[in-house]
């Protein structure tokens, strides 16, 4: 084991090697541990997007799932027509309606789908709705300050509507989506548990809702999903399998989450999402000043309850414009091959002081920060790496690889961290057992990292030394699986890798997959 440190350039070139598959020549065997910082400077990356991809493999390999053929806003199971319902949900703070409870600017029109259907399409997304500009005003909520929206709906008015967070000097209006966008994006719903396989193109959201005694898996086999205006992904409930009270613990059991995620071997699955900010009840938390949220759902692939990630050398890309891939309690990415791009943090498990993100084998490479903030990885309790590869690389600014609130523990695997800090709020580091970095009272920061240590390698075409790319201008295009044009926290396009990083490789790449994990559903 050995720990490189203040390598400049090299640690771009690294990551990159690690990107281009290339890992073996930088890392080292699975039981040994490499962890690189990086005080990284420079301009905004230049991002140009991955061609869209849904490679797909031979659907009657997986015994007792459901084939959910999508093509663009119209889907089948088992070649059957899944049914289309104008269900349409809506808020508007200037009015108050009885449909949700203690929500009184969220209501539905249309027709409902039949009680006890568990698969259908619905044009009910829940989206930060547009509203007047000149309506919002910076105040704190919940420690932090944020653009606020108040009620104008009679005997609502000292309430607040929702809040959008603060990126800059402008209010983020391209959080903010019409009527019409909305409709644009139907939900196909999955709403009783068991084995599904997504394959094909959808230009909308998938919403898993099953309930929180039942637990159900997604392969992915080729899946191409793009949504503007909320998450491409989103577990709504499932079976919880842990608890949001038990804290300190970096030792966490998902092997029996209700929210589990295959990546079907040789196929390539693209998801590209949006997110959606704070919409508030009229109800305060415990504290009696803190309004309760209704809906907050910050990544392009998200699950309100735990989830695994399982996979040998499936490709899952997520693409965002704000988070990339997040879970309200713990995640658990077990193999697979996942490429994160995000505007904001690029990975976050978010339960203050609980959550633990667990790394045991396949190869992630996360480009968090690419909009005006973000981490690679944001834990709000523990991260945790036992194994695979893991390239973590976050915005030049002032953020990290690796942010953790309880600390960072690495037990095997490659890891390169490439930010402007280690180790996160806590800035506590073990690897292999032994404290590396802090105490348990933390230290005072990196600031101009560490020093010595070199990579093999140059770097590949429009990376200079200690350079970053410029952003291009324009955006992607939502159509057929390609990128939608999002504008991102600043106006520019969410997530992309930066120019002369290659694609993710169809072949071998150097990962860490776990020798004995069971792909249920899967010969």
């Amino acid at each position: 084991m050995k720990i490189l440190r203040n390598i400049g350039i090299f640690a771009l070139c690294a990551a990159l090697l690690l990107l281009s598959g290339c890992s073996a020549k930088v890392a080292q065997t699975p039981d040994q541990t490499t962890v690189q910082t990086q005080a990284q400077q420079g301009t905004q990356t230049e991002q140009t997007a991955l061609p869209a991809a849904s490679q797909t493999v031979d659907s009657s390999s997986f015994e007792d799932a459901a084939v959910i053929t999508l093509s663009g806003s119209a889907a089948a199971v088992d070649g059957a027509a899944i049914a289309e319902y104008d269900y349409t949900w809506h808020a508007d703070p200037t009015e108050a309606h009885d449909d949700v409870k203690d929500s009184p600017a969220e209501y539905y029109t249309g027709t409902a789908p039949a009680e006890g259907e568990t698969i259908y399409i619905a044009h009910d997304i829940v989206y930060f709705p547009e509203l007047d500009e000149s309506g919002f005003t910076k105040q704190t909520y919940d420690g932090e300050t944020e653009w606020t929206y108040s009620f104008s709906a009679e005997g609502y008015e000292d309430w607040l509507f929702g809040t959008l967070p603060v990126l800059g000097s402008d209010l983020p209006a391209q959080m903010m989506h019409s009527e019409a966008e909305a409709y644009a994006n139907p939900v196909l719903h999955i709403n009783a548990g068991g084995t599904y396989v997504l394959e094909g193109e959808w230009n909308g959201q998938i919403a898993v809702d099953v309930g929180d005694e039942e637990s159900v898996t997604i392969i992915l086999n080729g899946a191409d999903v793009t949504c503007t205006v909320a998450p491409a992904f989103i577990v709504y409930s499932a079976y919880e399998c842990s608890s949001d009270e038990v804290t300190g613990e970096s030792d966490v059991d998902t092997s029996a989450a209700g929210a589990r995620v295959i990546i079907a071997d040789g196929s390539e699955n693209t998801f590209s999402g949006s997110n959606v900010f704070r919409i508030l009840k009229t109800k305060y938390k415990d504290d009696g000043v803190t309004q309760k949220k209704s809906h907050k759902y910050d990544a392009a692939f998200y699950s309100c309850v735990s989830m695994e990630i399982d996979g040998t050398d499936g490709v899952l890309n997520i693409y965002s414009s704000y988070e990339g891939l997040d879970t309200e309690l713990h995640l658990t990415v077990n193999g697979g091959r996942i490429n994160i791009y995000a505007d904001d943090d690029g990975l976050n498990v978010n339960e203050d002081y609980v959550s633990v993100f667990t790394l045991n084998g396949g190869e992630m490479n996360i480009f968090g920060g690419l909009g005006t903030e973000g981490d690679a990885i944001d834990s709000n309790g523990y991260i945790v790496i036992n194994g695979g590869t893991l390239l973590a690389v976050a915005n030049p600014g002032a953020d990290n690889g690796l942010d953790s609130e309880s600390g960072t523990i690495v037990n095997g695997g490659n890891v390169v961290a490439v930010g402007s800090n280690m180790g996160g709020s806590s800035r506590v580091v073990y690897i292999d057992g032994e404290l590396q970095y802090g105490d348990a009272g933390g230290f005072g920061g990196m600031q101009g990292g560490f020093g010595g240590g070199q990579f093999p390698g140059e770097p590949p075409e429009g990376f200079g030394d200690g350079e970053r790319p410029e952003r291009p201008e324009g955006g992607m295009q939502g159509q057929n699986g390609g990128r939608p044009d999002w504008g991102g926290q600043n106006g520019g396009q969410p997530g992309q890798p930066p120019e002369g990083a290659p694609e993710p490789p169809d072949g071998e790449t150097g990962a860490t997959p776990p020798s004995e994990t069971e792909i249920p559903g899967q010969n």
